[in-house]
């Protein structure tokens, strides 16, 4: 089952916002490194807390942390320490056991497993060459991914003239250029998974040329898994191989667990040290292949039952920051070219201890870890009532009252990491962004005492920015950067997105995104544009809805929302100039059924006129937008004209409306049979509109400003 389980201060106050900017800390003289070998852990007990502070304040619990980036001296150390921690959080009442160390890695582990080239220079300084790396013929960038050049796992990609899709744990293949002419015919159905008994989801997939990669989950074996495929000229799909890596499961409602970058597989793998129940223990990830099965289907493990670890406890790095709640972050770069059924592929890991609260950001060189105190590790005993501070209604927080949080970079050619203190916390990896040597956020400005369930009526927000060479080897608990104070957007719940120019975010009331019941209305929108060059002068425009969804189109920030029952409403803000809501459409009786990223695309030209296409349903009880959307959408299309005026522009229709029914094709879903990304994706490709529609693959042609269909096929018929 899935589960989303003492600096001077400058304030300047331009056009109503402040400004808050620290220069470069002083650093203070550090002691004498003790001996490389010395165990700092060796017997040591945590002083007495002090509860009436929190865990990120309280001094006795300094030692625990080496804010100067500094690795685990040997398996002993890192065993005290686990102890050490232990001990604290049991003392503290926090209740949470912490598993035992008991894999015996050897010290003298490489960080790197297999033969991993090492790379001469940065990703970002490489000249790219090869088969490996996927050209944008071979692989066009058909997906909604955040970060260009940085491709996301999701459902659906490309190889050459062929559709990979990915449901219910097999691939789906179709042939766009059958004997030459454009069309669309189903030339492989291949299992991903080998036996029926299975208990994996599959959730990702990923290529680098003609190589397919598909991440799932299994909980038999509490490890990832990667199948490895090949795609041949004509459209048929071998196995190259299959391989497991120990961790929690990766799921997340919004964010995606593999990254493509340059042909290398990128992933994050969290191992969480407490709360894991008492019949864990901690075993350092290791890499397995599978090479063989029985009879039953079931693979076999190589000689090597165990696998080799990823890392040793003397490659992860030490928590910069104060936590009870650590969790090794551990981030992994896959080489899978050339992968075959009898050497797993040759990675290199980079892991480092820190806080359970995390968001993260892949961009070409760096992964991107914003880290926070836990609601635990927040929560202390207030003595005096008139300390404590109204996390529903208060005033909007200065910020020596808000918890210290760590941006970490990672980077993806395994050198040392960076570290700065940071304020605030991001709410997912959108409110992130990286771009022309400045990372970016827009940040919850929530008082320290307030525990992540309280949120006002109105949402408290900044924005931060600080340029790369701000991050070092020592985590100063002072915040670093510069903090922006942003217009509330009007009420608790926002989405919010980055172009390389602006930040555009709205809001809506409530967590949830589902359409208002029959006779309510909602209170009209707004959307707050932040110039990130000039982030003192945001600029405000009105909506006639809220915001559910806010996605990059073109020249455009796309905004969809309800304002009744009526319908979806879409709104373009128009960032080319002035900025300015350029158009606004309603969409009668439609209601957007996904929540995914993925879900929306568009195909704009240069001068702004274009498409977008997004999954909806006619039926607003089925408008929820859950995770695990398994029934089928429509797609409907919205047109753009060169001012960013909208039109509808028509529906591809689903003809299979209940998935639950049986198939008329005969078809049975035996593994993954949930979709946990969702079903439906809206696709522009050489020219062409397509649309996943479940298991539908229809094809549509705009004549006389509306998509009109052209052709469809079944992904589950049989092949012919």
């Amino acid at each position: 089952m899935k589960w989303t389980t003492g600096l001077p201060l400058i304030a300047l106050v331009l056009g109503g916002c402040s400004l808050f900017e620290f220069r470069q800390p002083i650093l203070p003289d550090l002691p004498e490194p003790p001996s490389p070998h010395e165990n700092r852990f060796a017997g040591y007990e945590v002083p007495e807390q002090d509860e009436t502070r929190a865990v990120f304040e309280d001094p006795a619990l300094d030692a625990l942390r080496s804010p100067a980036l500094s690795r685990f001296r040997s398996e002993e150390e890192f065993k005290d320490w686990m102890s050490a921690a232990r001990a604290a959080a049991e003392d503290r009442g926090m209740g949470y056991v912490y598993p035992v160390a008991t894999a015996s890695a050897p010290s003298d582990m490489a960080m790197a497993v297999g033969e991993a080239p090492q790379m001469e220079s940065a990703p970002s300084e490489i000249v790219v060459t090869g088969s490996s790396i996927p050209g944008a013929e071979e692989n066009p960038e058909i997906t909604n991914n955040q970060k260009a050049g940085v491709d996301e796992g999701g459902i659906l990609k490309q190889i050459g003239q062929h559709l990979v899709i990915l449901q219910d744990g097999r691939l789906f293949v179709t042939d766009l250029m059958p004997e030459g002419r454009a069309g669309l015919k189903l030339t492989d159905r291949a299992d991903v998974y080998r036996s029926s008994d299975e208990d994996t989801w599959y959730d990702e997939v990923l290529v680098a040329g003609r190589t397919i990669l598909v991440t799932g989950y299994s909980y038999r074996e509490e490890a990832t898994e990667y199948t490895v495929l090949n795609l041949g000229e004509d459209g048929k799909v071998s196995r190259q191989a299959t391989f497991y890596i120990s961790s929690n499961d990766y799921y997340s409602g919004s964010n995606y667990a593999t990254r493509m970058i340059d042909g290398k597989l990128v992933i994050h793998t969290p191992i969480y040290l407490a709360g894991r129940g008492w019949w864990d223990e901690l075993d350092i990830p290791v890499i397995r292949e599978w090479r063989q099965e029985d009879g039953d289907g079931f693979r076999e493990r190589t000689e090597l039952e165990d696998g080799r670890p990823l890392f040793s406890a003397t490659d992860i790095w030490m928590p910069v920051q104060q936590t009870l709640k650590p969790v090794i972050h551990t981030v992994t770069v896959c080489d899978i070219s050339g992968v075959t059924d009898t050497a797993i592929p040759a990675c290199k890991a980079t892991a480092i201890v820190g806080t359970e609260t995390h968001e993260f950001l892949v961009t070409r060189d760096a992964f991107w870890l914003w880290m926070s105190p836990a609601d635990e590790e927040r929560d202390r005993e207030i003595e005096d009532q008139a300390e404590e501070f109204d996390c529903s209604a208060g005033p909007r927080p200065e910020l020596p009252a808000i918890a210290p949080s760590a941006l970490v970079r990672l980077p993806i050619d395994g050198s040392k990491p960076g570290v700065l203190g940071v304020r605030g916390e991001p709410q997912n990896q959108f409110s992130m962004d990286m771009d022309a040597g400045t990372f970016r956020a827009v940040v919850d400005w929530r008082h320290k005492d307030c525990l992540s369930w309280y949120s006002k009526d109105e949402a408290d927000l900044a924005f931060f920015d600080t340029p790369l060479s701000a991050l070092g080897d020592v985590f100063e608990d002072t915040a670093g950067g510069r903090y922006f104070d942003l217009p509330t957007p009007g009420a608790s719940s926002y989405e919010a997105r980055f172009t390389e120019k602006h930040l555009v975010y709205g809001a809506r009331d409530g967590w949830g995104s589902w359409p208002p019941n029959e006779g309510e209305t909602r209170e009209a929108g707004r959307a707050i544009i932040v110039p990130v060059d000039a982030p003192a002068k945001p600029v405000t425009v009105e909506l006639s809805h809220d915001v559910i969804r806010a996605e990059r189109a073109g020249p455009y920030m796309a905004l969809t929302g309800y304002h009744d029952h009526t319908g979806l409403s879409l709104s373009l803000i128009d960032l080319r100039a002035e900025p300015h809501v350029s158009g606004t459409l309603t969409l009668t009786s439609r209601f957007e059924s996904e929540s995914r990223s993925h879900a929306f695309n568009s195909r704009i030209g240069p001068d702004g006129a274009g498409l977008i296409g997004l999954p909806t349903v006619q039926m607003s009880e089925e408008a929820d937008r859950w995770w695990w959307w398994s029934s089928s959408s429509d797609m409907s299309y919205i047109a753009a004209d060169v001012d960013g005026g909208l039109s509808e522009a028509g529906t591809l229709a689903a003809t299979r409306l209940d998935p639950d029914l049986p198939s008329q094709t005969g078809y049975t879903c035996e593994v993954s049979c949930i979709d946990w990304y969702g079903n439906a994706r809206p696709i522009f490709t050489g020219g062409r509109l397509l649309a996943l529609i479940n298991s539908e693959l229809v094809e549509g042609a705009l004549e006389n400003g509306k998509v009109a269909e052209i052709n469809r096929i079944d992904l589950t018929a049989p092949l012919l």
